[in-house]
């Protein structure tokens, strides 16, 4: 049997929670939680590559 289970908070605590909350995930953690982000925000919106493309732009300074 599931238990439901219904917390009022404000958003203030909330926050503080959520600090916490990510505080005790380690770094790899955290940054594979980002790219799940940004993958599903990139499937929802755009059609994102998996991975973020490098770009180099060469100029070249004329002489005055």
């Amino acid at each position: 049997m599931i238990k439901k289970i219904i917390k009022t908070t404000t958003r203030s605590q909330q926050a503080k929670d959520d600090r916490e909350y990510w505080s005790s995930r380690t770094p790899e953690q955290r940054l594979d939680a980002v790219e799940q982000l940004r993958i599903e925000g990139g499937n929802f919106l755009y059609e994102y590559p998996a991975r973020l493309q490098r770009t180099i732009s060469v100029t070249r300074k004329t002489s005055s």
